[in-house]
């Protein structure tokens, strides 16, 4: 079986740039930093292929992130948002959250403000400890009876984020249950 061939990438057009970033928005919710990366990908791309300079375009994609956030297609608060209440209800720790969002080109006061805005509308007492019980019961932790499963179980929250007494509290919780 041969390998698929890739698609040979098209010219880089106004008109291109404008229909490729609309497409993907149509698809992915985005940041302006990650839209930005993702458009200069494209361009990057296209042009290694076509072997014209990269740095003609990047104005663009800049003019159309700046348009897109203007009129409302991109908003790093709302997307922070919805980010932090996803990751949350997968179990997600603090840290784990600001790292994931920043990579997305968040800025770090927009993820603080969202992280901050869950925890107020959150019902737990605790955010974090909530996010542990979630992602323990998700891993089936917690039903351990010998202690070297049990500080297995310990390490595998701390590699998720969860500070040693948060990930204690949260296996206590689930043996209760």
């Amino acid at each position: 079986m041969t390998p698929k061939k890739r698609k040979q990438p098209r010219k880089i057009t106004r008109q291109y740039l404008e229909n490729a970033a609309l497409y993907y928005l149509q698809r992915y919710a985005s940041s302006a930093g990650n839209f930005r990366q993702v458009m200069r990908r494209k361009v990057k791309r296209s042009c290694d292929f076509h072997k014209t300079e990269p740095d003609e375009f990047y104005p663009m994609v800049d003019a159309l992130v700046e348009r897109y956030k203007s009129s409302g297609l991109l908003d790093d608060k709302v997307f922070a948002d919805a980010r932090v209440a996803a990751l949350r209800r997968q179990g997600r720790s603090t840290g784990d959250i600001l790292a994931k969002l920043q990579a997305k080109g968040l800025a770090r006061t927009d993820i603080e403000a969202a992280l901050e805005a869950h925890n107020e509308a959150c019902e737990a007492e605790d955010p974090e400890l909530a996010a542990a019980i979630r992602l323990a019961r998700r891993k089936r932790l917690g039903q351990a009876q010998d202690p070297e499963t049990q500080r297995k179980e310990l390490a595998k929250l701390g590699r998720a984020g969860f500070g040693y007494e948060t990930a204690r509290a949260a296996l206590a919780e689930l043996k209760k249950e």
